[in-house]
């Protein structure tokens, strides 16, 4: 069971870290030929792992951090966090009650019988 929840916690990090390079890439107005020409990471390579593959080797990952400005302890943080949001405990429904969720059914009982004001 761990290591289906560290599986789905490591997918969960790789597609935020994805999306994160993502957005440094297209804030640069890079390519992913261009990025690839500065960082030395083949263009398939950089496309698999903004759509969240774990497609780059650990040092690949780094050099990629370095150079597009991101925390080199951003990807092992995401992990850890996913990892701890896996293993937590599902929300009961008095909690999930609290949240900013409308029951439909209830709300259209409360259309049909409330007065609206007529103009």
């Amino acid at each position: 069971m761990t290591d289906d929840v560290n599986d789905v916690g490591r997918k969960a990090a790789l597609s935020i870290f994805g999306d994160i390079i993502r957005r440094k890439r297209h804030s640069c107005r890079w390519t992913f030929h261009a990025l690839s020409e500065k960082t030395g990471i083949d263009a398939a390579t950089l496309s698999a792992l903004e759509d969240g593959s774990d497609a780059v080797s650990d040092i690949e990952r780094e050099t990629l951090c370095e150079f597009l400005g991101v925390d080199l302890d951003a990807f092992a943080k995401i992990v850890r966090q996913e990892n701890a949001r896996a293993n937590s405990p599902p929300r009961a429904a008095e909690q999930l009650r609290s949240s900013a969720v409308v029951d439909l059914a209830r709300y259209r009982e409360w259309q049909r019988t409330t007065s609206h004001p007529v103009d």
